[in-house]
């Protein structure tokens, strides 16, 4: 579990991965690293998820790391975790999600709005909350809560840009993480894979660009 901690901490940067065919997944994976995406999930909602966390784990163990996103219980969990995920993000705060992840040593980390939300995840033992939704929330709204919660390791999520992203890390979040802006269905649909890596390479160097010495 440090070891997920320590590279998103590098990184700052998860590539959500949602709605894809079983197929797609092998190019859109090697333009992600090829990009320099350390992290990436695949959302539970996507057909064949856990066939592709399985499959993506096995081919890029060490190189990237792989988790699972819309873990919305202890069961979906523990699927997840049998495909090889080494953490699990979801939209909410569920007390068995979390303590089936740590009881694994997987990396849990729950999506909270609210401050009451968010320590509740601190409470149940989540070492980073995801703050959803951020594209209704803002960068001031994660400022304002890293006031009074300033020990607080913060994933933000939702709306994420390479031109917004910058900005959520100066107002105190630790990372964040990135769908459809990055893995675009349409360019995969199309097959354009070098626009992801584009993409991708863009987006790492404005997120590195960020003057973290300020916070």
């Amino acid at each position: 579990m440090p070891n997920v901690l320590n590279r998103l901490h590098q990184s700052k940067v998860i590539a959500i991965i949602r709605g894809i065919e079983l197929t797609q997944a092998p190019p859109l994976f090697e333009a992600l690293a090829a990009g320099g995406i350390q992290l990436a999930e695949v959302t539970l909602n996507t057909p064949n998820a856990l066939q592709i966390i399985d499959h993506m784990r096995e081919k890029y163990d060490g190189r990237m790391i792989i988790g699972a996103g819309t873990v919305l219980n202890a069961s979906k969990a523990a699927e997840a975790i049998q495909a090889g995920a080494e953490f699990l993000i979801s939209p909410n705060v569920d007390q068995g999600m979390i303590e089936t992840a740590l009881a694994h040593q997987v990396t849990p980390m729950p999506g909270a709005m609210t401050p009451t939300e968010i320590v509740q995840a601190m409470n149940y033992g989540a070492p980073i909350v995801k703050l959803f939704p951020c594209s209704s929330l803002g960068p001031s709204f994660l400022k304002e809560i890293r006031g009074p919660l300033n020990e607080l390791n913060i994933l933000a999520v939702g709306g994420i840009t390479k031109e917004n992203a910058p900005s959520y890390l100066q107002a105190g979040a630790s990372s964040v993480g990135i769908g459809g802006n990055l893995v675009a269905l349409n360019e995969i649909q199309q097959g354009n894979y070098s626009a992801i890596t584009t993409y991708a390479e863009q987006l790492m160097a404005a997120v590195h660009a960020v003057n973290f010495q300020t916070f």
